[in-house]
Formats: C-alpha cells, structure tokens, sequence
C-alpha cells in the first residue's frame, strides 16, 4: 500500500471489515523467481495467501519461530514486498474507486509524515532484529539437540553398565553357590584350627611302614655285681661254726616285649585286562562319533577304592579326611585332584606305579567283550547294577552308596562298572570324539579342569550306567557321588 492511501485510510471513517476492499494477486518473487498469491487487505499489511507459499519461501524459513499460524501469515517476504509495491500503486486508483471519499479542500503539497517517513527504516531494523532472532533461537535449537543427544548417549551407557552388573552377578555369585553347596565338610568335622590342630597330632607317623622300637637290652653280667639286684637277699648266717656265704640268687632277665605287629598296607585288588581291540562310541551325541580303539593290556581295580582303603592314606598323611561310612564302601566325595594324592601315595608305599584307567580302557573293560548297550545286553536288568529305579528300591535315597560286590561282576571279572559311584577317569572333557586318539592313551587338553566321569552312581538312573555313557565334571571341586579306580601299565 502507498503512503497516500495509507493516509486516505487513516482520514475515512471506520467501516465494518466484509465492507473494506479485500483482494489477493500473484506476484513474482525478486528472490526466488517464484509466483505467489498476495493477500491484500485494508485491515493489515500484506500477506501470503496461502501457509504453502509462505513455508517454502527462504527467508520465511529463517526468520519464523514457529508459533502459530496466524503469525506466520503476518510475516511477509522483503523481496517479495519490494516487487508488490509497483503493482500495488499502480491498482491502487482502480481499487479506490468506489471508495474515495469526495474532495473536500483543494490538494495540498506532497508531505511524508514524520511516521511514515521512519516506517521504511523501522521496517529494515525489524528484519534485522528477526534474522538475529532466527539466528540465535537456531543456536539454542542446536544446543539443546546436541545435549539431549548426549543425555540419550548417558543413559544407554547407564543402562548397559546395569545389565552387565548383573550378568556379572549371575555369573559369578550363582557359580560360588554352586560350589559351596558341594564342598560338604566330613561329619564331626567342625571347621576350627584347634580341631585341625588335634586331629594332625594325634595321626600315626608318615609312613604306613612303622617298625616298632625295641625294648633296650639287659645289661651285661659282668656289672650285676657293682649294684645289687632288686629281688635279692642275704640269708640269716647260721650259728654253726661253718662259716660259708649262702649263694646270691641271680635277677630273673627282665621279659622281652613282644613285638608290635606291623599293619598290613590295604592295597586294591587288581584284574589284569588283555589288549584289544573295540569300537567306542554310544547313543549320545557326546558319545560320537563311533570309532575303533587299540587297547594295550593293563591292569584295573576290581572294585572302586574302599573307605578303608582311603583311610590308611589320610593315617599316612597323604590324604584328606574326608571318608565316612563302613570301610567295604566306595569312598565318595573326592575330587580328581585329591585322586592324585591317592594314586601318589599307593606309588610310594608300594615302589609300583599307579595311575587312574583312561577313557578308553574303563569303556573297553565294562563292556566284556560285548557289543551291546551293557555287559549283559541291552535292556536294564534287575539286580546287574545300582542305580536309580534298576532293582525296584529305595537305594538311591541314601546317602551311602551300595557296598562293593553287591552285584554280580561282569566277563573280565569287575565289579560296579556300571552305576555305584561316579568314576574319574584321566582325559580331559571333549563335546564328542571327533580327532580322538584311537590307541587308547588319555586325551588331554591343557589348562582345561573338566574331567571326564564314568559309570554313573546310585543316584542316576539306568541311562547313565552304560557302558558308552559318559559325562563330566570340575576336577578341582568334590561331589557326594563321585569315586574312583585305580589302574597300572605293566
């Protein structure tokens, strides 16, 4: 709009909004080269028809905040405003037409008012302090983008600290429970140092060898007559005339002690295995691939190591007290570690070698010479073996296992080679037999604690006491079924 219009306006009397000249026309953009309809009212400057054209304009982008909708029709592009003003003032005499109010003094001079002289620098600033405004209300946009970002990048990190604190808590206080439930102190044992104190004082000397000292000598008969003896006298002299010393009646030699017995050493009773040949393998995926095995002969333990056989070597020292129950019982709750004591004991007390079977010996002696899922066939049978539902009783609710020889050996004569106790064996745990050693020796990886089990126990059901079934366990840490047998090279 002109000034002289705008200041026609200003002298008309005030007319309802519907009855002031309202119009809209396409203008082109000095900026952009864009068309775009222009509102253009009476009532407020121009404007954008339309919120579409307006969005798109780029110096509306910049200086918009974004209120409302109404505000953001007010706004109005300075380039497009600069192309409007010739068009406008050349419509202006037609649009006022009908408007113009009659001429009531003669024309007088052209003068700007001081107001609308200032408009146009008034205007500038205010597009001035609207470019700052966008600028800084960007500014402060971006910050706030980047600090919640970071806020979001805070929180995951909190959050995965969390889950991994707990994980790690999973992982290592359920473990620690684990362990604790199975190291079981013996019975009678209370766990203080006094009572450890007692118990080591009052074992018999190191060596199960013990020769008892002798009782010292008598001493020689030239030296019974510097002291008197403590059983001697002096007869009464008699008064007859005969002068004659009555003879000294000599000491009686002090009885000679008999000897303490020695104590005969409990050594398990071996049966010696001929070499051969077998195909290893069972149902499980743990148990495959089947394969064939060359067995050198060997000699294995007829039955498990005893409680009493155990005991001779905690006597000696050697070995941790940890047996209860009858001695013709399978000692249990040993660890593989505590295997080795053992085995290094009986070595040194007897000058022989003794080992714990490999894998593929222990399968290969409770098979028999058979092919079939146990020595006898492949079904369960009640009475072959302990084991859990096997012989229709109440055994696996003990805390004992059966006594050794409680059911009939198998072909090569042994006992409890399937179910009873647990057996360690010497290998390392493997998933299955791929790349296994097919002469029989032991599979061992290094720095690996999970040792393989053998035979099942009283306590497992009739799966585990095959002759192929297998299974594993910690070797540093003791369970309640958990036995063994002792072997030999020749």
């Amino acid at each position: 709009m002109s000034e002289t219009s705008a200041l026609q306006w200003l002298r008309a009397p005030r007319l309802a909004e519907d009855s002031l000249p309202s119009d809209s026309r396409a203008v082109a953009c000095r900026r952009c080269g864009r068309t775009v309809q222009v509102s253009l009212s009476a009532m407020r400057p121009p404007s954008f028809l339309s919120v579409e054209d307006q969005v798109e304009c780029p110096e509306v982008q910049e200086r918009w905040t974004g209120k409302s909708e109404g505000g953001l029709l007010l706004m109005m592009c300075g380039a497009l405003e600069q192309s409007l003003e010739p068009e406008w003032e050349a419509g202006e005499p037609e649009a006022m037409a009908g408007h113009e109010p009659p001429p009531v003094a003669p024309a007088r001079p052209h003068v700007i008012p001081e107001p609308a002289a200032g408009f146009t620098e008034r205007w500038e600033e205010s597009l001035h302090d609207d470019h700052e405004d966008a600028a800084e209300a960007g500014w402060w946009r971006s910050l706030l983008a980047r600090s919640a970002g970071f806020r979001k990048t805070l929180i995951r990190a909190a959050v995965g600290v969390l889950v991994l604190g707990v994980v790690f808590l999973g992982g290592v206080l359920l473990p620690l429970r684990e362990i604790r439930l199975l190291i079981q102190p013996p019975p009678g044992w209370t766990g203080s140092s006094g009572t450890q104190r007692d118990a080591l004082s009052s074992a018999p000397p190191s060596s199960p060898r013990r020769i008892p000292l002798e009782t010292a000598s008598p001493p020689p008969e030239s030296s019974l007559g510097s002291r008197p003896p403590s059983n001697s006298f002096v007869a009464p002299r008699p008064t007859a005339s005969v002068d004659v010393a009555p003879p000294v009646a000599e000491p009686a030699a002090p009885p000679r002690a008999a000897p303490e017995p020695e104590p005969k050493l409990r050594v398990p009773e071996l049966v010696a295995i001929a070499g051969g040949s077998f195909s290893m393998g069972g149902d499980d995926d743990s148990e495959q691939p089947a394969h064939q095995v060359s067995i050198r002969p060997f000699s294995l333990g007829k039955h498990p190591v005893t409680v009493g056989e155990w005991k001779q070597c905690v006597a000696a020292a050697s070995c941790p007290d940890i047996a209860s129950g009858p001695d013709d019982r399978p000692v249990v709750n040993v660890s593989y570690d505590d295997t080795q004591a053992y085995l290094a004991w009986l070595s040194r007390a007897t000058g022989k070698s003794f080992r714990l079977p490999t894998e593929a010996e222990w399968e290969y002696a409770a098979r028999g010479g058979q092919r079939t899922r146990y020595w006898w066939g492949d079904r369960m049978r009640p009475g072959m073996a302990n084991c859990k539902g096997c012989n229709g009783s109440s055994d696996a609710d003990s805390d004992q296992p059966p006594k050794i020889g409680s059911v009939p050996a198998n072909p090569f004569g042994l006992f409890d080679m399937g179910g009873g106790v647990g057996q360690w064996v010497a290998d390392s745990w493997h998933k299955n037999y791929k790349g296994a050693p097919a002469d029989g020796s032991a599979w061992l990886e290094e720095g690996s604690f999970a040792r393989v089990i053998r035979s099942g126990s009283w306590k497992n059901g009739s799966a585990e006491a095959r002759a192929g079934s297998r299974d594993r366990y910690d070797g540093r840490i003791r369970h309640p079924t958990l036995g063994f047998r002792v072997a030999s090279s020749p």
